[in-house]
């Protein structure tokens, strides 16, 4: 049994018994003996393990293998012990210092300055909480570790439990006796428990976790969590049951997740009634599997309402992109772009714009594949550059921040307030989180002509993001900022508009594709 990632969004610092900051003697070191020290536990065994990899030379039989693959696990561990060490500290230091290093570092103009105390009243912002500061460090680390804002908010967590909570842990783990598994697991059990317990725990789990299986060391801390937790199994149900969600992540092949979490009775409900509706699809030539009957009973049910109700249907609420020359040069091989998602065959695009009531013309860059104008003869300027930003960058433009075009807002490169003017040059996409990054944390962004934006956050970090309609990246230059580079003879297929597709494009049969200047 693993941990459902749905249990994952309760973890929080505010479970753990963590001291104010600035008051974490962990993350301040008194002389430099003691700082040495540190970096001696925290990188020494790292340093050590891969020169005894390096030095152990090429592979010769499965001992050898067995032997070098011990030696990487001793490595991850003590690389996320350095990982973890570093983050707890690190935001330990910009909590005394951000306001400072905003004005330091990136110093502004007196108007600057004025918009972004304007910005920091409307958002609410107070530039020196630990939470604007933490989530401010979380971005900047996800910029340096490349990693996701998410998976970075969960590094941060379990760094502060370690670092500052489970010191012994953080020791094992640095010392590459645990693996980092069995590490977060103990620190995740320990919220909402007292120092004293959380030193039990310890006492009783790292020296199995020395030895044992992860999953071994994750159901005896949970057991043990469970035990040593003063709140009653009650009160903890009725705190889970107001955690009850529903969550949507993207697979591969055109395949997403629906995911629900709710008490045990309603779930258990729902799958027996699921599972009912699919028991009486038993037609001699239906070849689906039993698991692909329920799934599809499951969203018959939910689009269409149960068997024998007159529940309203539910109508798709989908945005679909369909390349028209790429379509007509190469079908079979051909792929459309459903908002939220990304790239979806062909075919079945086709089959969900068939009941499409309307479609709206979109001119796209041959050569990159980014949206450049939108058709406006139906919207107003405004409405049009709002579409215009949704087929070209689909999702909030800062770095790794994946929230749909839907859950944001256009937001000026350049303020308006300072000259800037709302053409789709100087405007892209934010979500309300990073509206609030840009405007009132310190963190800037410059429109580069080939088309990409360069991030650059407090701390001087640089990340580089292109829309997501561009799929063609070739010949940015990003470096020299120069636009991209077509080739000097580009060639055009040679298509034929059949009835068929002039339907698919809304084209009446003696309209011809509009000429966009590129062939």
């Amino acid at each position: 049994m693993s941990i459902p990632a749905y249990l994952e969004d309760r973890d929080g610092e505010h479970r753990l018994p963590l001291r104010p900051p600035g008051t974490r003697e962990e993350s301040h070191r008194t002389s430099s003996e003691e700082a040495e020290r540190e970096h001696q536990t925290f990188l020494g065994t790292l340093k050590q393990t891969a020169l005894e990899l390096f030095d152990a030379g090429p592979i010769n039989g499965p001992t050898d293998a067995l032997e070098a693959l011990k030696k990487i696990q001793r490595l991850q561990s003590s690389t996320e012990a350095a990982i973890a060490y570093i983050m707890a500290d690190g935001v330990e230091h910009v909590n005394e210092s951000f306001n400072d290093l905003i004005s330091t570092e990136h110093p502004h103009s007196a108007d600057e300055e004025t918009e972004a105390a304007k910005s920091a009243a409307c958002y609410g912002v107070d530039r020196g909480s630990e939470q604007i500061i933490n989530s401010n460090f979380i971005a900047e680390s996800s910029v340096a570790l490349r990693e996701s804002n998410r998976k970075v908010s969960k590094r941060m967590f379990h760094a502060k439990g370690l670092r500052h909570v489970c010191k012994n842990t953080l020791a094992a783990l640095a010392a590459g006796e645990i693996t980092a598994k069995a590490a977060h697991d103990i620190v995740k059990f320990c919220q909402d428990l007292s120092p004293e317990q959380i030193s039990l725990m310890e006492q009783i789990l790292l020296p199995m976790a020395k030895t044992a299986p992860d999953e071994a060391i994750y159901q005896r801390a949970r057991r043990l969590h469970d035990r040593l937790n003063p709140d009653s199994a009650e009160n903890r149900q009725r705190n889970a049951l107001a955690a009850r969600n529903v969550r949507m992540w993207n697979d591969e092949d055109g395949m997403a997740t629906l995911q629900l979490h709710h008490s045990a009775d309603v779930i258990h409900s729902i799958n027996n009634s699921i599972k009912h509706v699919a028991s009486q699809i038993n037609g001699p030539k239906d070849s689906r599997t039993q698991a692909q009957v329920e799934a599809d009973a499951f969203a018959d049910v939910y689009l269409n309402g149960w068997p024998g109700t007159e529940a309203m249907p539910l109508k798709p609420r989908l945005s679909i992109t369909i390349p028209a020359l790429e379509m007509l040069a190469n079908p079979s091989r051909s792929l459309a772009e459903l908002e939220g998602y990304g790239p979806i065959p062909l075919g079945v695009a086709l089959k969900i714009a068939a009941d499409a009531p309307s479609f709206q013309r979109v001119l796209t860059d041959p050569w990159t594949g980014a949206a450049i104008d939108v058709e406006p003869k139906r919207y107003r300027p405004s409405q049009g550059l709002r579409d215009l930003l949704r087929h070209r960058d689909q999702h909030c433009g800062f770095p790794g921040c994946r929230r749909p075009a839907d859950r944001s807002e256009i937001d000026h490169i350049e303020a308006y307030g300072q000259g800037g003017h709302t053409t789709r040059q100087n405007t892209h996409l934010l979500c309300k989180q990073h509206q609030m990054f840009k405007h009132a944390l310190g963190w800037k962004v410059l429109a580069c002509p080939d088309g990409s934006k360069t991030w650059i956050s407090p701390h001087g970090l640089r990340s580089i993001t292109i829309p997501e309609s561009v799929s063609n990246v070739e010949n940015f230059d990003h470096l020299n900022d120069h636009c991209p580079q077509r080739p000097e003879e580009a060639t055009t297929p040679v298509v034929r508009l059949t009835p068929e597709t002039r339907r698919v494009l809304s084209l009446d049969q003696d309209e011809d594709l509009p000429d966009t200047g590129t062939g």
